[in-house]
């Protein structure tokens, strides 16, 4: 009996103490990639509004929110985190937390798939996707709900790879209520805090479907519990969706108007950063060159060799496709749903389709494992490297208008007299809010939107700056538009540039030239 007992190592002394230390690897990762210059880039519109709802008192910050179609858990946490201040790095620390554990739970979900190597390349090309780190240096939601849709899949991916144990009765063995409580936690945590979690719970409940024709499970009791489940989240979400539809008057389905019209730029731009790695700028939709040419197209491929390697599990001599199906469509719904969507009303934004980007990494790091043995370790460890080095360009990109240099620029340069020349209010908006940090702001009367009022004050001799910058993803008027509105006020006598996306043009009288004719 003694000799044997060397061989009985308890389990938590050897797997799981290897899986605790890749989890929190993968999470130090993630939040060192998202903490990096952190505060470098300014806010942008989206964030303002952050800022603002924070600073409101919490009765005060529940009804702006749900005024503005936004649920206030998010705000509750920035909120009490602004008592340390307003400022970039501050406001988006908890993105940041948030995204980094979403990495550590991706390696959970590759890890119960395909092993810890699968889980490792899984949560750490999550924690280095230049679009992912993006967001988790935004002081805006969306990792939040990435991280509470994680938890979801992670039961929800439980429940599919074992079907019997799912549909089992609860005191057996080998039957957990775990998985239960992570999709039904995790669901009911995304949906209280972004309504674009109802497509992760459209999706769960159509693999749910593929779980209960699974030959497996014990039907009745599979489906009792799941509806049990669905019951449960819309009980402790839909009063709130209640409590915004009463606060808009109505009209919730207007939360959306603000999206533009796909284009093949936003369609192609949205793609590529979200499954094939790339840098883009999430306000105009522009693409950075890429770091490591054919690196997407390498992720593109394991993610195939994944989806062999799911397909290939088998028990006896039927091949098993219920977890196959099952993430597939947890992949696939939700962005090809939007896009249909899209047709009759613009839905195809990033921030919409972010998430979408976890179950097809399960499958990246899944392929892994279809590499020869020997060259399984040398594999991940090459596409970390390059997912590494395919980061790095993105903390030199300007990824947010300056409108904080653009707004020191002009009260520098601007003299008595001079009005600016704006395409709408936004630019305004965004230096006002910089320039009040300082305890400053644009004098009225020293800006318009009216460009022949602009013409009579050069006219008159006076200065005219013609603005324009990208203030929100839905700007209202393009660069090429407001260089036709100007075109009245003549060519230009200077220009000056606040990074890629800001441009203060001078307008004036031109002077006078001296006649050498008697």
């Amino acid at each position: 009996m003694s000799a044997a007992m060397p061989d009985r190592v308890p389990f938590w002394r050897r797997e799981t103490q290897t899986a605790v230390l890749l989890f929190c690897a993968v999470f130090a990762v993630g939040l060192v990639a998202r903490f990096y210059g952190i505060g470098s880039m300014p806010f942008w519109l989206d964030e303002v509004t952050t800022v603002t709802r924070s600073s409101l008192s919490f009765s005060g910050m529940v009804s702006d929110s749900l005024s503005h179609h936004h649920l206030p858990s998010y705000f509750v946490i920035t909120s009490a985190l602004g008592r340390l201040g307003l400022t970039e790095a501050v406001l988006r620390m908890p993105s940041a937390i948030f995204g980094a554990a979403s990495c550590a739970m991706l390696f959970l979900i590759g890890r119960a798939l395909g092993g810890a190597r699968a889980g490792l390349v899984a949560g750490m090309l999550l924690a280095l996707s230049p679009l992912q780190v993006q967001y988790g240096q935004e002081a805006r939601s969306y990792t939040f709900v990435i991280l509470m849709m994680t938890v979801g899949l992670l039961g929800l991916v439980q429940l599919a790879r074992d079907p019997a144990a799912a549909g089992a009765p609860w005191g057996k063995q080998g039957n957990g209520v775990a998985p239960w409580l992570l999709y039904t936690i995790g669901t009911i945590a995304a949906l209280n805090v972004l309504s674009i979690a109802f497509f992760w719970l459209i999706s769960a409940n159509l693999a749910a479907i593929v779980i209960t024709l699974d030959d497996r499970v014990d039907r009745r009791r599979f489906v009792i519990r799941w509806l049990t489940a669905q019951a449960i989240v819309l009980l402790l979400t839909l009063p709130w969706f209640g409590a915004m539809a009463v606060a808009t008057h109505g009209k919730m389905a207007n939360a959306t108007d603000w999206v533009p019209a796909v284009t093949v730029k936003s369609f192609t731009s949205t793609l590529k950063s979200l499954y094939f790695m790339r840098s883009a700028r999430l306000i105009n939709f522009h693409l950075f060159p890429a770091a490591i040419p054919g690196f997407g197209i390498l992720i593109l491929l394991l993610a195939a060799m994944g989806a062999i390697t799911l397909r290939g599990r088998s028990s006896g001599k039927k091949t098993r496709w219920t977890l196959l199906l099952a993430l597939a469509i947890v992949a696939l719904v939700p962005p090809l749903t939007i896009l249909g969507i899209s047709i009759v009303k613009p839905l195809w934004m990033p921030r919409y389709l972010i998430w979408g980007a976890l179950p097809f990494l399960v499958f990246v790091g899944l392929g892994i494992n279809l590499l020869p043995p020997r060259w399984r370790s040398a594999g991940a460890f090459a596409v970390l490297l390059l997912a590494l080095v395919n980061l790095a360009p993105y903390y030199q990109t300007e990824t947010k208008p300056r409108w904080d240099l653009a707004a020191v620029t002009l009260r520098q340069v601007m003299e008595p007299g001079d009005i600016m020349l704006v395409p709408d209010r936004g630019p305004i908006t965004m230096m006002d809010f910089f320039l009040s940090r300082q305890g400053d702001a644009l004098p009225d009367g020293r800006w318009t939107t009216d460009v022949f009022k602009a013409a009579q004050r050069i006219s008159a001799g006076g200065r005219v700056w013609a603005v324009y910058g990208n203030v929100g993803q839905a700007d209202h008027t393009t660069a090429k538009s407001f260089a036709r509105i100007i075109e009245p006020l003549g060519r230009a006598i200077g220009e000056i540039r606040e990074g890629d996306l800001i441009t203060m043009r001078l307008f004036a009288t031109p002077p006078l030239v001296a006649s050498n004719e008697p």
